[in-house]
């Protein structure tokens, strides 16, 4: 019975022991490497991944050149009088050197499927990356984490060819499992090394199937909410008198003057702003996340100086730096990122830490009842309608009244029947609160609803920057044109100062509002402010051009009709948004019709 204890008990320490110092070392290398990407990433994982490639003789004989007497390590410790080589200390040494990688890639693999949203998060909400770590990184990964445990105290309790090589087979002092059992055959005692490999498989066992109990926790499947269940939840919601949660303001002056280059895109952008609702549009690709990731102090610029109100937050010519934890500023993703592990109410209380319990309560409460879900305090973020799960991120970002609130795509996700309701909630609240916000979009109408200044932005340069409204009336460029929704578009041609023709639709418009007519080159019609009537029926005037047309082509959506006509024959057609009543009462009239368009909304574009 002692040869079996003694090697088992030894086997135990020392997989303990090795799990316990390799952990740490794994650990951050995982969250040191996971931001690394291409040749640097591919090296670092080479080397830490050889252990598990590596024959066990040959990491041995690397180990034993390094730590042997004669070794770069092994000799300054023979100095102090510590002897590595045929020591339990080598076995601690090969188990740990042998098991880390299991270690080094369940942490990794564990990291790379959080959401970077989150943590992120957690920094705009006054969190250090130290607590981040605590409160968010380490709850979520750590099944993970104890799946890598499990596995690598398996291996560590299997090793056998490097033990051998560093630690020698010595009875009662480096013998494990694995080299009492090759002991035992050798001997030709099988009623032995049957009784030892049962003890392995045994452990061995128990370690994977721990491993597979917390794979199934991780991907347990939540049970999904009906569609027509958030329909109902949202439709009985009510929003609560807009509460307000900070005193009157003055909005700051916002001022982003940025270079940044990321493989070959580069972001070049210098702009000012005052206004309390201001809204970046811009195709996708253009930029305007990675400009939210400056000013929230996400993404570290080349060049930059960006300032809020008397605040300086980052100036690579003076060296300043303002951490993401101390900017004040707060940020609201695309898919909301709750912290799945707390509840509603903790997600709100989540950045209230310096407030006393009573405090928190109260907040948390306020918060709540203005968004309407008191009664989900405790439920989490699964048991959420997709609209509940972003008035939720809101209450939690203003929760820690930010001097600024970024929003990138925040109502992206969601249907149209959210989306709606919770624009109009949006812009309520933020009146009420006063929070200055800074949105990021590609949907024009909401662009349009939810900002009093709008910059348009493209392949990371501004386009255009002014009052909402002023910028989709007369947008004086094409592609800002094109990007505020203008779905007619023509090159024109100068008759004379007062007369120009649209080439590609055959239409002369005469008596340009533009003095500046030689740097216009197109000429561009909404299709929502034309209108087709049937021929003869409008009252001529100098306001309007009226003009017989053919139809061409019908696409009708759920609620609003697409006409395209021709004025000329051969000509592109011209795209007019109607109404389906206004359609409607072209209802057998559709023969003989004529475009009408208003000339103060003619839009005169410069290339």
């Amino acid at each position: 019975m002692e040869s079996t204890w003694s090697p088992l008990l030894l086997s135990l320490r020392a997989a303990a022991l090795a799990v316990l110092l390799l952990s740490p070392p794994a650990i951050a290398a995982a969250l040191l490497l996971r931001g690394w990407h291409g040749q640097r990433r591919a090296v670092a994982d080479l080397l830490l991944l050889s252990p598990l490639v590596l024959p066990p003789t040959v990491l041995g004989f690397l180990l034993l050149q390094l730590l042997g007497p004669q070794g770069p390590l092994g000799r300054p410790l023979q100095t102090i009088g510590i002897s590595v080589v045929f020591s339990w200390s080598a076995t601690v040494i090969s188990a740990a050197v042998v098991a880390f990688p299991l270690m080094y890639r369940s942490t990794l693999a564990s990291l790379e499927q959080l959401d970077p949203a989150l943590e992120a998060v957690a920094l705009g909400l006054g969190c250090s990356p130290v607590r981040a770590f605590w409160r968010v990184t380490l709850p979520l990964i750590r099944p993970g984490l104890l799946a890598g445990l499990s596995l690598s105290f398996a291996r560590a309790l299997g090793e056998f060819g490097t033990t051998m090589m560093l630690a020698g087979n010595i009875p009662g002092r480096t013998q494990t499992l694995p080299l009492a059992i090759y002991s035992a055959v050798e001997n030709g005692s099988l009623p032995l090394a049957w009784q030892l490999t049962a003890v392995v498989l045994l452990l061995n066992g128990s370690c994977l199937a721990l491993v597979e109990l917390l794979s199934r926790s991780r991907s347990a499947p939540q049970a999904p909410r009906s569609p027509a269940a958030d329909h109902a939840v949202d439709e009985l919601w009510v929003p609560a008198e807009p509460i307000s949660l900070s005193k009157t303001r003055s909005q700051p002056q916002l001022q982003v003057a940025i270079e940044l280059r990321k493989g070959t895109f580069e972001l070049a952008l210098n702009w000012s702003s005052q206004a309390a609702r201001r809204a970046v549009l811009g195709p996708s690709g253009s930029g305007k996340s990675l400009l939210l990731r400056c000013i929230a102090g996400l993404e570290r610029p080349q060049s930059c100086r960006i300032q809020l109100g008397q605040r300086l937050l980052c100036d690579t010519d003076r060296g300043v730096w303002v951490a993401p934890q101390h900017r004040r500023i707060a940020m609201v993703f695309q898919q909301h990122a709750l912290f799945p592990h707390l509840t509603v109410a903790a997600n709100v209380a989540f950045g209230l830490d310096r407030l006393s319990r009573e405090q928190r309560r109260t907040q948390v409460g306020q918060l709540l009842a203005a968004v309407g879900l008191q009664d989900q305090a405790l439920q989490f973020a699964h048991q959420l309608s997709g609209g509940q799960c972003q008035r939720v991120a809101l209450a939690r970002a203003l929760a820690v009244k930010p001097d600024l609130l970024l929003l990138d795509e925040p109502l992206s996700s969601q249907d149209s029947f959210r989306r709606r309701r919770l624009q109009q909630w949006m812009e309520d609240l933020q009146r009420s609160t006063g929070t200055p916000i800074l949105l990021v979009t590609h949907d024009i109408d909401e662009a349009h609803r939810l900002s009093d200044e709008l910059l348009v932005m493209e392949s990371g340069r501004l386009l255009a920057q002014g009052p909402t409204r002023q910028l989709f009336a007369q947008p004086r460029q094409l592609a800002v044109a094109k990007l505020t929704g203008c779905k007619n578009l023509s090159p024109i041609n100068w008759l004379s100062p007062q007369q120009c023709l649209a080439s590609q639709w055959g239409l002369q418009i005469d008596e340009p509002r533009s003095p500046r007519h030689e740097q216009h080159h197109w000429v561009g019609l909404r299709a929502n402010h034309l209108r087709l009537r049937p021929a003869g029926s409008t009252t001529t005037s100098h306001q309007l051009i009226v003009h017989s047309c053919s139809l061409v082509r019908v696409s009708r959506g759920a609620l609003q009709v697409s006409a395209y006509v021709q004025i000329h024959a051969g000509a592109t057609g011209i795209h007019v948004e109607l109404r389906d009543w206004e359609w409607d009462e072209l209802e057998g009239q559709r023969g003989a019709l004529e475009l009408v368009i208003d000339r103060s909304r003619i839009l005169f574009l410069e290339a």
